[in-house]
């Protein structure tokens, strides 16, 4: 095995070792983390596997393995998009409707039953001729869809998610990128997005160069194998950003998180025992105790940041029956709970505006990090609260600056 072949190999070795045990470690905190360590892992274990497998001809002795795993290729790029995803909303969820990501890995599975149900006298004739010629390896073992295809899906999708996600981060903050490798504060997002750029950025190339040498307008000789290793590069920053990545990621977003939920149960005078329900009743001092609970709530924890923050749940933070917050609320601060929050989001936006947040972010973002879900909501919001629009406060503000 020649030299270079070989330091490749155990640089994803370790990549591969590394990558699973903080996937394992961060599964078992739910951290958002979880979704780019399996990500990385399942990039450094498919190029281990064409290393050691197709470049060193391990293959050989294993030929009913080929094609195997290939389908889970497909996942690369929307585990990484949850990552970046969760990131921007500060979220750590899988959510119901990322599961159509495998809908890929589902076709390509069951497009690749032919194949499978070849004799392994076949298969031994593939992996030998890729073997021979690592270059034949997109071309060879194929099921119904030619693997040429899946091939160019696989970065076309690919491409496709990174593009979105840039999309959506430079609409966010336009000058998200400056700071990516200031010392004094390092953006993490900006930097993973760097990293994988660079993947992406070469595996397209590589995906260019190839279709031009099908249509002879160039000749793909001698890129091929150059692109693949510039890629490494990027794959490489990645594995070393997964080791020293800080606990708390920079997020151009930053919303607030919701408090565990806490017992006030000194609070609480039981009355009787109807239809099997406990009702709680309070006194006049403990309504103004409540009260205290939910200025804390909103003042110093800011849960407001939460956008899909409602009564039942602000009630069981507080660990208060819903009708009775909502009595407080009534009558100690005269505004519905919708009403009583938003007035909390607009003063936070305010702020945000006064410390030259939009010198930097959109109004969308402000919306975002405000806690609201719908950026024609923030805007009635602010301008019920303010009596203008958030734009027109903009303007008045830098008016008035020195």
């Amino acid at each position: 095995m020649e030299i270079g072949l070989l330091f490749i190999i155990i640089l994803l070795s370790i990549g591969v070792f590394n990558s699973l045990l903080l996937m394992v470690k961060d599964i078992s905190v739910r951290s958002n983390d979880r979704f780019l360590d399996s990500s990385l892992f399942l990039y450094n274990f498919f190029l281990m596997v064409y290393f050691l497998w197709i470049e060193a001809g391990y293959i050989l002795d294993m030929p009913y393995m080929l094609r195997v795993m290939s389908p889970l290729l497909y996942l690369c790029a929307p585990l990484f998009y949850v990552y970046v995803r969760n990131s921007l909303e500060n979220t750590s969820d899988w959510r119901r409707s990322d599961w159509l990501h495998f809908i890929p890995v589902v076709i390509h599975y069951l497009d690749l039953i032919p194949y499978f149900l070849e004799p392994s006298t076949f298969k031994l004739e593939n992996v030998a001729m890729a073997v021979a010629d690592p270059h034949q390896i997109d071309r060879i073992a194929s099921g119904w869809i030619p693997m040429r295809i899946h091939y160019v899906l696989r970065i076309l999708l690919q491409t496709g998610y990174f593009s979105y996600l840039l999309y959506r981060i430079i609409d966010l903050k336009p000058g998200f990128f400056k700071s990516a490798f200031s010392p004094s504060s390092m953006n993490w997002l900006a930097v993973v997005m760097i990293c994988m750029g660079w993947i992406v950025f070469f595996q397209f190339s590589f995906l260019v160069v190839e279709l031009l040498s099908v249509f002879q307008l160039a000749t793909s000789e001698g890129f091929n194998s150059i692109l693949r290793k510039l890629s490494l590069v990027g794959l490489l920053l990645l594995n070393l950003y997964i080791n020293f990545k800080s606990n708390q990621l920079f997020r151009p977003i930053k919303t607030g998180k919701i408090p565990t939920n806490r017992q006030v149960n000194s609070l609480l005078v039981p009355a009787a025992d109807t239809g099997g329900k406990v009702e709680i009743s309070y006194s006049g001092s403990q309504f103004s105790t409540i009260k205290k609970q939910i200025i804390s709530l909103l003042e110093d924890e800011k849960v407001f940041l939460e956008g899909k923050l409602d009564l039942a749940q602000f009630s069981k933070i507080l660990g208060i029956q819903k009708n009775q917050v909502s009595h407080v609320i009534n009558d100690e601060f005269g505004k519905r709970f919708s009403e009583l929050v938003n007035q909390y989001r607009i003063k936070h936006a305010v702020q945000l505006i006064q410390e030259g947040y939009l010198d930097d972010y959109t109004l969308a973002a402000l919306a975002e990090q405000a806690g609201f879900n719908s950026r024609i909501t923030f805007f009635n919001a602010f301008k019920k609260e303010m009596g203008i629009s958030p734009s027109e406060y903009w303007k008045g503000f830098q008016a008035n600056l020195p």
